[in-house]
C-alpha cells in the first residue's frame, strides 16, 4: 500500500477519533495506564496488513459512526477488543470481506435498534462493549454456549433477535421494557445510571476486575463464568447508587 492510499485510509478514522474527543466527556477508557482510548487509527494500523487495513478501517468507521449517531452520551470508548475479535474471526474464515462485512453490518444494526433513535433508547453501549450481554447470555446455558465469543457472530445475532423481542415488549407496555412517556434514556437496572455514577461504578468495577470483557486490552480473556450482573449490583450499592 503507497503512502497516499494510507493516508486514504487512516484518514477517515481520524476525522471520526477527533468528533469523539469533541463529545462531552471525550475519548474515555478503562485502562488505568492511559487517560484517552486508543485511537482507531492506531488500533486499525496495528490489527491489519496491507490487503486488510482498507476493509477493518472501513468496518471501524461504520462501527464508530454509528455508535456517535445512536449514543451520544456514551461515555467510554474502548473498541480495542471489539475490533481484535472481528478482525481475528474473520481472517479464519474462508473469506475475510464477507465475514467482516456481516459482522459490521449486525453491530450497526444493534447500535440502531437500541441506541436513542429507537423506542429501546439505551443511553450507553458499555453493556455491550465489556460484556454484560454476553456473558449473562452465555450463564443461561454454559454447556452449549461456552465456546461462543463476546463478538462473534452467534452473539450478535443472538443480541440482534433480543432487541427484536424488546421492541415487541414495548408496543405492548411490558412492565419491565413499557413505553417510556418522555425522552429520557430507558433505565431498566435497580441503580443509577447517570453520567457521573456510571463512570464512578464502571471504574470499581474495572479495578476489581469484574468486568467480563476487559475491553481496552486487544489480548482480553472474556469471562462469563461469574455472576457480573450480581457483581455490578453489589458495586452499585456500595457506592450508594442504588435506586
Amino acid at each position: 500500500m503507497t503512502a497516499h492510499a494510507l493516508d486514504q485510509t487512516i484518514t477517515p478514522l481520524a476525522e471520526i477519533d477527533a468528533r469523539i474527543a469533541d463529545t462531552a466527556h471525550g475519548p474515555l477508557t478503562l485502562d488505568s495506564s492511559r487517560h484517552e482510548a486508543t485511537p482507531l487509527s492506531e488500533l486499525v494500523a496495528s490489527l491489519a496488513g496491507p490487503e486488510q487495513l482498507p476493509q477493518l478501517a472501513a468496518a471501524a468507521s461504520a462501527v464508530a459512526e454509528a455508535q456517535l449517531m445512536s449514543f451520544p452520551e456514551n461515555l467510554l470508548w474502548d473498541f480495542d477488543f471489539y475490533l481484535a475479535s472481528i478482525h481475528t474471526r474473520a481472517s479464519e474464515s474462508d473469506d475475510y470481506s464477507a465475514h467482516l462485512a456481516k459482522a459490521t453490518t449486525i453491530t450497526v444494526g444493534l447500535m440502531r435498534m437500541y441506541g436513542q433513535q429507537s423506542t429501546i433508547r439505551f443511553r450507553y453501549v458499555h453493556d455491550f462493549m465489556y460484556g454484560f450481554d454476553w456473558a449473562r447470555w452465555v450463564r443461561r446455558d454454559r454447556g452449549a454456549r461456552a465456546g461462543v465469543g463476546p463478538f462473534s457472530l452467534e452473539f450478535l445475532q443472538q443480541i440482534e433477535t433480543r432487541g427484536r423481542d424488546i421492541l415487541t415488549l414495548i408496543e405492548t407496555d411490558d412492565a419491565v421494557y413499557s413505553k417510556l412517556s418522555d425522552a429520557a434514556p430507558r433505565n431498566p437496572f435497580p441503580f443509577s445510571r447517570e453520567p457521573d455514577d456510571e463512570l464512578r461504578l464502571y471504574r470499581l468495577l474495572a479495578k476489581r476486575g469484574c468486568l467480563p470483557v476487559e475491553a481496552w486490552r486487544l489480548d482480553a480473556r472474556p469471562d462469563a463464568g461469574r455472576d457480573f450482573d450480581a457483581l455490578r449490583e453489589e458495586a452499585a450499592r456500595r457506592l450508594g447508587l442504588a435506586r
